[in-house]
């Protein structure tokens, strides 16, 4: 009969006080709860289940009790599914990265940041379905798939990616379900069954270890692509849209940069709640906080910058559409939240983290509680601003929040918490077997021999907090009480003096404009008329254009607006085209009108140096209408994007098998037993 070979020794502690045991720590939420655990899990099912009846209203009557309307197609659902998705890759990659990097000290966190970054992207994938106006329709995603549409390919990388993490975070619990329902079956209670389903046949030999990291290692260099991949075809899905701001090729690292970031926030949000609950202090030390906190800073650091490397072109070339989207993010009524976005996700989480004195615990977690909300705040922004666009008018319509919204929003975030505090109610909070592990494998601060082992890291930490900062106790005990404060001062200044250059260049772009040239007088209107003459050739438009002094302008574009009622009641002009005036001042144009009846022409001016702007306007009965809708020619690369997509389903389709055969790998392996 084989035996588990997993020692899980305990953690050293200080003389006179008892030894922490990781397995005991992770069976803590297997306890009766108390008060306060069915208080607040009351209070987040109720939040949930008012989401769940405002989405069955919405059902009932329609997207415009959620606010959309023709002025907002896109509105705050997609913000939370781009949120939510987002927030997914903050515990999934970092658990990667560090896996393959082999930090030690990445245990104490791994299974609560895997954890989160499964239930994030099933309520943010979830969050789809509000987002649809016909959710019974979605099937069709996989019965009749468009392979042109981005919608397609998030929705397969998503899928991917979903199944990937839930792979990821299954390994690692097949040692420790092992280690406790061989060595603590009386606590497990009626999760036994559970227990031995997953992990039979597992006893901790070379053999086993030695498949079981491969297969996490691989696993774990699938999950970094697929989770930039999806991502970034989700940017795609906005870029791809004829919409100023949105039609960038810059948002695809844009959007992984700020998946990460929020990601990572999340990450210190959740790793802190339950480690208060839990009083799991001396396994996540302020240590862990004070580098989590480093990791945000650099995603924060990383963000702003492209926030401004998407924005500074456009709003310097000053074209119509980024123009007055910009004027309104930066200036106009989006500017309140745009700027509140850069001070508490940009600004605050880079100076908490540069201060010694708040690189703590509460001081990340401060960082960590602004980063979230303003991240998401950020992603409503993006959506809201180009949607209410009205590219023909040049102006914004409105987008207003609703309870029916706002309550499914909640829910979303309510079930985050939600579905953690349940995950842990059945699985182990902490990983016990690598945090055994990792204290064994030599080469690293907690691998001693036993009995002669120091005083571990985490108990260093502890020792060390009274009267410093977490900050400090990264420095060697036996380094000089001078050169260290000299090195401190250092670091606050060479801090805030970034910060001040951050500022500034915040500064100074808020209040910039685009590029102009000298200052001059400003002219005086141009003097146009135009006539209109239908045909059965079509409307023949005539536009004569002269400067102030009743001088012809030569070689001037004019262009030719229709006016129509066909996109509001008010009437908007439909461009038809444009000519250049000849040495007589006269600018013609020809074409078919949509519609017959009398129809409203305009001849308008842009202006230069010799006249400023002017327009005039016609009526004409028009006879003869002619469709001005063409179908599109055909797209010179349509062959090569089938390839491509037949390459793109057939590497998904490897992804998924290798997955599996990781997963057959480390049953038949504990089926050996060897």
């Amino acid at each position: 009969m084989t035996t588990i070979n997993d020692s899980h020794q305990e953690l050293p502690a200080p003389a006179g006080q008892p030894q922490p045991d990781a397995c005991e720590a992770a069976l803590r939420p297997f306890r009766r709860p108390g008060r306060w655990y069915w208080l607040l899990l009351a209070a987040l099912t109720a939040v949930v289940a008012l989401g769940a009846v405002a989405w069955a209203i919405q059902l009932r009557r329609g997207m415009d009790v959620a606010g959309y309307n023709d002025h907002a197609f896109w509105a705050i659902y997609l913000a939370d599914v781009v949120t939510f998705i987002g927030v997914s890759y903050g515990g999934a990659v970092i658990s990667a990265v560090l896996r393959l990097t082999g930090a030690p000290w990445r245990a104490p966190l791994s299974r609560l940041a895997e954890g989160t970054a499964v239930v994030t992207v099933l309520i943010g994938g979830a969050f789809i379905i509000p987002h649809l106006g016909r959710p019974e329709l979605i099937w069709e995603l996989v019965t009749r798939p468009n392979l042109s549409s981005p919608i397609f390919w998030d929705f397969v990388a998503v899928g991917t990616y979903t199944i990937g993490s839930i792979i990821f975070f299954v390994l690692p619990l097949v040692p420790d379900l092992a280690i406790l329902h061989r060595m603590h079956p009386d606590r497990i209670g009626r999760r036994a069954r559970l227990y031995a389903a997953i992990s039979r046949g597992w006893a901790g030999t070379p053999r086993q270890r030695a498949v079981l990291h491969g297969a996490l290692g691989l696993t774990a260099i699938m999950i970094i692509p697929l989770a930039v991949s999806v991502h970034s075809v989700l940017s795609w899905a906005f870029a791809l849209v004829s919409r100023p701001w949105w039609h960038e090729s810059i948002w695809a690292p844009y959007f992984v940069v700020a998946a990460l970031y929020s990601g990572v926030a999340l990450v210190i949000l959740v790793v802190a709640g339950f480690r208060r609950a839990y009083h799991l202090e001396v396994f996540i030390t302020p240590r862990h906080f004070a580098r989590l906190g480093f990791i945000l800073a650099t995603f924060a650091a990383a963000y702003l910058y492209l926030t401004f490397a998407d924005i500074l072109p456009d709003a310097y070339v000053g074209e119509n559409g980024p123009a007055a989207v910009f004027q309104a993010l930066l200036l106009g009524h989006f500017a309140p939240y745009f700027w509140t976005f850069v001070v508490a996700a940009g600004l605050l989480p880079l100076l908490l983290v540069a201060t010694p004195r708040t690189r703590t615990v509460p001081g990340m977690v401060t960082a960590a509680a602004f980063v979230v909300p303003a991240m998401w705040l950020k992603r409503m922004i993006m959506v809201a601003d180009p949607a209410t666009y009205d590219r023909i008018t040049g102006t914004f319509g409105t987008y207003h929040f609703t309870w029916i919204s706002v309550s499914i929003t909640l829910a979303g975030l309510a079930a985050i918490p939600l579905l953690l505090m349940l995950l842990f109610r059945i699985l182990p909070l902490l990983p016990v077997d690598e945090i055994e592990e990792l204290r064994q494998t030599p080469g690293s601060q907690q691998a001693q021999p036993r009995g002669t082992r120091p005083e571990p890291v985490a108990a260093q930490v502890a020792s060390q907090q009274d009267g410093q900062a977490a900050g400090s106790s990264l420095a060697p005990a036996t380094q000089p009480a001078n050169g260290r404060a000299r090195r401190q001062r250092a670091r606050r200044r060479s801090a805030a003096a970034g910060l001040v250059v951050l500022a500034a260049g915040s500064l100074s772009f808020a209040f910039a404009g685009p590029a102009h040239a000298a200052t001059h007088a400003a002219p005086k209107p141009a003097v146009i008329t135009v006539t209109g003459t239908d045909t059965a050739s079509g409307v023949h438009l005539a536009a004569t254009l002269t400067d102030p002094n009743g001088k012809p302008l030569s070689g001037v574009t004019v262009s030719f607006y229709q006016r129509t009622t066909e996109f509001g009641p008010k009437g908007q002009l439909v461009p038809l085209g444009s000519a250049v005036t000849s040495t007589r001042g006269v600018a013609r144009l020809a074409g078919h009108p949509a519609a017959t009846g009398r129809q409203q022409f305009v001849a308008s001016y842009p202006g230069g140096t010799q006249a400023a702007s002017a327009s005039a306007r016609v009526s004409v009965v028009v006879t003869t209408a002619r469709t001005t809708i063409q179908t599109s020619p055909p797209k010179p690369f349509a062959g090569l994007g089938k390839v491509l997509a037949g390459v793109l389903l057939t590497a998904v389709a490897l992804i998924l098998i290798t997955l599996a055969i990781q997963v057959e790998r480390v049953r038949r392996a504990c089926r050996a037993g060897i």
